[in-house]
């Protein structure tokens, strides 16, 4: 289901792009907008659980769940942040920053979302990565030494 789900939402970013690019010359439709803000929340939606799984990989299982909001503004990436707590009590926070046009320019069967995404635990940055469901070689690796395969 994983799988699916990200396609789901590649699918839906390549159309929220399409719909930005139109408003570079004219004002953004409410039909785009509309887009715009059914994918920002169905990718919070879908990048809780991957960053759930990615602060367990690290050793900061979540405690109850994460809570996650979108922001997206017509000249801005989309933005996901999730807050939480580890099972230790610690403060967890993720930051997803999903990039439409490497989501656009993926080949038809790629299921990852690229972009950059970090986790922290108790302020302190324990994973870093450049995409979610990515296949091994898809995107060039990220060099962090907190860098974690998904």
């Amino acid at each position: 289901m994983e799988r699916w789900t990200a396609r789901a939402a590649g699918a839906l970013l390549v159309l929220a792009g399409a719909a930005a690019l139109q408003g570079c010359t004219q004002p953004e439709s409410e039909d785009a907008q509309t887009m715009r803000t059914a994918t920002a929340e169905l990718s919070a939606v879908l990048l809780r659980p991957e960053a759930e799984e990615a602060f367990e990989r690290e050793g900061h299982p979540v405690r109850g769940g994460l809570e996650c909001r979108s922001r997206t503004r017509e000249d801005e990436p989309l933005t996901v942040v999730c807050t939480g707590r580890s099972a230790e009590d610690g403060k967890l926070r993720f930051r997803g920053r999903i990039d439409p046009g490497a989501v656009a320019s993926q080949p038809d069967l790629a299921e990852g979302l690229p972009g950059t995404y970090t986790g922290t635990a108790d302020g302190d940055e324990v994973f870093r990565m450049n995409c979610f469901n990515c296949e091994p070689g898809e995107l060039e690796e990220d060099s962090s030494p907190a860098a974690s395969p998904s």
